[in-house]
């Protein structure tokens, strides 16, 4: 296992601009506008790959879609072949912390109209409508499963909330998600693609270059689920698994969001693989996450043994001089049946 302090020396070369030979996943071209009509339904596979929101609307009396008064949201959606999903969607302009840890108060700011939640997905084609089963969310409460009808517009996809049971026409909400092109990616940054839930966390450390302690293993996140996705981007949705409480109410109070926010991290951007340091590593370009904090990139060692894949961020120095480093162990997801007729 590599020296901690080793890995430390590293993460001075994430300051370097990509003309010095970083090589990134890649960024997505700007699709072509769609054309005017819908196509309702229509082949389930159509649905996988990954989207950015583009807009949120809403039906008046008449039946003309608007955009929503005010819209002004950042988000990402994206479907394996495997038979998942998950989803980021965040207001954007929110209100910063005052300090390094929120008031009830910021954070009840922080994840009002923040989307967060993660899981297997079923498309039923003959009715048109994909069902997001949520394992994991940010607000704790709320139904398991999301009812979505769903159509598509050239390279847009149109999701209709269909929670409350009634006919298609009848909605008055939709989420309009533009398909984001696939990049080229190099070989080790294909090894990155697809959906993987934790097993365990765990630290060591070390102390003027030799091992110290290492096992304590930690599942009190496991099954939380990192994607990397064929767009060059990536999403991590970190949760409790014990201890979260649903909402009394509709909306939380603000001791509710507090303790929400702290049951649940994740963030979503775009990811670059440098597999030709030593130690290798992966940098998570960070487009937005619950904390309202202006986006920063953060850096992951990694290391792949068989079909685990292990993260872990720079080690930082105790006050006893010893190095320590958290461990993350994810593993693949098996695939499943996703699609029905």
């Amino acid at each position: 296992m590599r020296s901690l302090r080793t890995a430390l020396m590293v993460t001075a070369v994430v300051s370097l601009p990509l003309g010095l030979g970083l090589r990134a996943a890649g960024v997505p071209a700007v699709a072509p506008p769609p054309p005017a009509h819908a196509q309702t339904g229509g082949s389930a596979d159509r649905i996988i790959g990954t989207y950015r929101l583009v807009s949120t609307e809403v039906k008046d009396a008449s039946g003309k879609w608007s955009q929503t008064p005010s819209f002004n949201s950042i988000g990402y959606i994206t479907y394996s072949d495997a038979g998942y999903m998950a989803v980021h969607i965040m207001p954007k302009d929110r209100p910063r912390f005052a300090g390094a840890q929120p008031t009830p108060e910021e954070a009840q700011n922080a994840i009002r109209g923040y989307a967060a939640y993660y899981g297997p997905f079923t498309v039923h084609e003959k009715d048109g409508l994909v069902i997001h089963t949520r394992v994991g969310k940010l607000n704790p409460g709320g139904p398991v499963d999301y009812r979505r009808y769903y159509e598509f517009v050239g390279n847009r996809l149109i999701l209709i909330p269909a929670d409350d049971g009634r006919p298609k026409d009848q909605e008055t909400r939709r989420l309009i998600w533009e398909r984001l092109p696939n990049v080229t990616l190099s070989p080790e940054a294909k090894k990155f693609v697809g959906f993987r839930r934790l097993l365990y966390t765990d630290r060591q450390t070390e102390k003027g270059g030799q091992f110290v302690s290492h096992g304590e293993k930690n599942e009190a996140r496991a099954g939380s689920y990192i994607i990397y996705t064929p767009t060059g981007h990536m999403m991590a949705h970190l949760m409790d698994k014990e201890g979260r409480k649903p909402y009394a109410g509709t909306t939380p109070t603000p001791d509710e969001a507090l303790a929400a926010y702290r049951g649940y991290g994740g963030y979503f951007g775009r990811f670059m693989v440098h597999n030709t340091e030593n130690p290798q590593y992966v940098i998570h370009q960070r487009e937005g996450m619950p904390n309202p904090a202006p986006p920063t990139d953060v850096t992951r060692f990694y290391v792949f043994t068989g079909h685990v894949l292990r993260l872990a961020p720079p080690p930082t120095q105790t006050a006893t001089g010893e190095m320590s480093s958290s461990l993350l162990y994810w593993e693949p997801l098996p695939a499943r049946s996703w699609k029905t007729k």
